[in-house]
C-alpha cells in the first residue's frame, strides 16, 4: 500500500477500546518487586525532556517500575546499540530505525529483538492503519518494532534571513534554485548562507540520492546493483561540486563539526543561514535553537526538479521502539506495556508533544489539538509532504555503514577538490557495487 495512502488514513483511524480499559493504563503486577527498565533513544533537548517527563509519569502510575533513561545524539547511536545487542546487554526498550530491521532480522540467525506479536494481548494494534506495520516493521513475519509516529522530511526557514531577498515562501523550487537563492543572499551580505548544511554522510543520503531518484525515478539499488548509470552519478556530483564552490553552505570541514547536531551551528543560532533540512520530529528542536529568531521560523517546500520522475521524499514511520531479545519475560511484558502506554495514552501523547513526529494514535492527536500543541509548522510541513506525493525514499541499503562511508568519502573528495565529479562517479559506482554484491552474497 502506498505510504501516502497510509498517512491519509491516519486522520480516519478509529481507536477502539484499549486493552487496559478506559483511563490510565497501569501495570497489572500484583507483587511489590521492582521492575527496572532501561529506556534508550536519540534526539535533541526537546525530545529528551519529553521522554523523561513521560517516563517519570509512567513510574508515578506504576510504582513498582523504575525506568532508567539512556539518551544522546544521533551520532554513534547505531554503533553503540549494535555493540550492546551483540553483547546481550542492550536496553530493554530502545529506539530503533526501520531501515535497520532487515539486517537485525537476519543477524547470523540469532534473535536480537523480540517479536512483539507475542504481546498482542498487551499492545493495542488497532491504532495502526492497514499496511503500515507490514510495510515498515514486519520482517520474516515478525513484528520487530512498534511505530509511535509518522515522519517526513522538512525544511525550516528563517524569515529574517530570506526576507532580505524577497523570498516567496509558498513557491515550488528545484535543485538549480539553491544557486540562485544563494547568489541573491551573497549580494546582500557575503557572510550569509542559503542553507545551514549537513555532514557528507547526510548529504549522501538526502540531497545526493534525492537528485538521482528525481532524475531517474529509480531506487538506490536494483537486485543489489546500483540503479544509476555513470552519467547520472556524475551529474549529481557536479551539483555538489557547485553547491560547495558557490557557497550555498559553509565549507564541508565546518559542517562536519556539527554532525548530528546541526541546529547548534552558530550560523543557524545567530540568524546567518536561511534554511535547515530536518524531519517533522526535529522541527521543534530546530526552531528552539533559533533563539532571538524563533518567531521568524517557517517551513518551505522541499526541492523537486522540473520533470522529476519521482519526488524521492517519503512519509514513513517516525520513531519506532523495540524490545531486546535478551530481556527476561517479566521485564519484556512491562516493556511492552510501557511502549503501548506511550503510543495510546492521551496524557502520554500530551507529555511527548511532537518530539517524535505526528502520533499514529488519532486519540493522541486529538489530545494534542485540544492542548494547543499541534504546531502549525509541523502541520504545514506535513501538507507539503502530502502534496509532493509518495516518493521512493532511501530504502535500507544506502544506510549500510560501509556504503555510507563510501558516499561520504567521495563527496568529501569532490568538496575539497581532490577528485573531479567524473572521477568520483567512477570510483563511487565501483565501490558501491562491490559492497552491494557482498551484501547479496551474505543474504544467500
Amino acid at each position: 500500500m502506498k505510504t501516502r495512502v497510509l498517512v491519509l488514513c491516519l486522520v480516519m483511524v478509529f481507536v477502539g477500546a484499549l486493552v487496559f480499559g478506559a483511563g490510565q493504563k497501569e501495570s497489572t503486577a500484583t507483587n511489590d518487586e521492582t521492575i527496572t527498565l532501561r529506556f534508550a533513544w536519540w534526539g535533541g533537548d526537546s525530545r529528551h525532556e519529553a521522554y523523561m517527563a513521560a517516563a517519570e509519569r509512567y513510574m508515578e502510575l506504576n510504582p513498582n517500575v523504575k525506568i532508567v533513561s539512556e539518551y544522546g545524539g544521533w551520532d554513534g547511536y547505531r554503533e553503540k546499540l549494535y555493540t550492546q545487542l551483540a553483547g546481550g546487554n542492550a536496553p530493554h526498550v530502545f529506539q530503533n530505525h526501520y531501515t535497520w530491521l532487515a539486517e537485525q532480522a537476519a543477524w547470523s540467525g540469532a534473535e536480537v529483538v523480540k517479536d512483539l506479536q507475542q504481546y498482542s494481548e498487551i499492545i493495542d494494534l488497532s491504532i495502526f492503519p492497514d499496511g503500515l506495520l507490514d510495510e515498515f516493521v514486519i520482517h520474516n513475519d515478525q513484528l520487530l518494532a512498534l511505530p509511535s509516529s509518522v515522519n517526513t522530511d522538512a525544511l525550516v526557514a528563517n524569515k529574517a534571513v530570506l526576507d532580505k531577498i524577497g523570498f516567496d515562501y509558498d513557491q515550488k523550487w528545484s535543485f538549480d534554485d539553491f544557486f540562485a537563492f544563494s547568489e541573491k543572499l551573497k549580494a546582500v551580505d557575503s557572510s550569509l548562507y542559503f542553507e545551514n548544511g549537513m555532514a557528507a554522510s547526510d548529504i549522501h543520503m538526502y540531497w545526493f540520492l534525492a537528485y538521482m531518484v528525481q532524475k531517474t525515478g529509480l531506487p538506490f539499488a536494483t537486485d543489489y546493483t546500483l540503479s544509476y548509470d555513470e552519467a547520472t552519478v556524475t551529474e549529481a556530483f557536479r551539483f555538489l561540486e557547485k553547491y560547495f564552490a558557490s557557497g550555498v553552505v559553509e565549507p564541508l570541514g565546518t559542517l562536519e563539526l556539527y554532525t548530528g547536531n546541526y541546529p547548534q551551528n552558530p550560523k543557524w543560532v545567530n540568524g546567518e543561514t536561511g534554511v535547515l533540512f530536518g524531519m517533522l520530529s526535529t522541527l521543534e528542536n530546530y526552531v528552539n535553537a533559533m533563539g532571538d529568531y524563533k518567531d521568524d521560523a517557517t517551513v518551505i517546500r522541499l526541492p523537486i526538479m522540473e520533470g522529476a520522475k519521482d519526488p524521492y521524499y517519503q512519509t514513513k514511520v517516525g520513531q519506532i521502539f523495540s524490545i531486546a531479545a535478551s530481556v527476561e519475560d517479566a521485564e519484556a511484558m512491562e516493556a511492552a506495556k510501557f511502549i503501548n502506554w506511550m503510543n495510546t495514552d492521551e496524557e502520554a501523547g500530551v507529555l511527548l508533544k511532537l518530539s517524535r513526529g505526528i502520533p499514529v494514535s488519532e486519540k493522541q492527536n486529538q489530545a494534542l489539538s485540544e492542548a494547543g500543541l499541534l504546531s502549525p509548522l509541523v502541520m504545514q510541513a506535513m501538507e507539503y509532504a502530502n502534496e509532493a506525493g509518495a516518493g521512493i525514499g532511501q530504502g535500507t541499503l544506502i544506510r549500510n555503514n560501509e556504503i555510507s562511508r563510501i558516499g561520504a568519502d567521495m563527496i568529501s573528495s569532490v568538496a575539497f577538490g581532490q577528485s573531479t565529479p567524473e572521477e568520483a562517479a567512477k570510483e563511487y559506482i565501483k565501490l558501491v557495487n562491490r559492497k552491494l554484491q557482498e551484501l547479496k552474497t551474505a543474504q544467500q
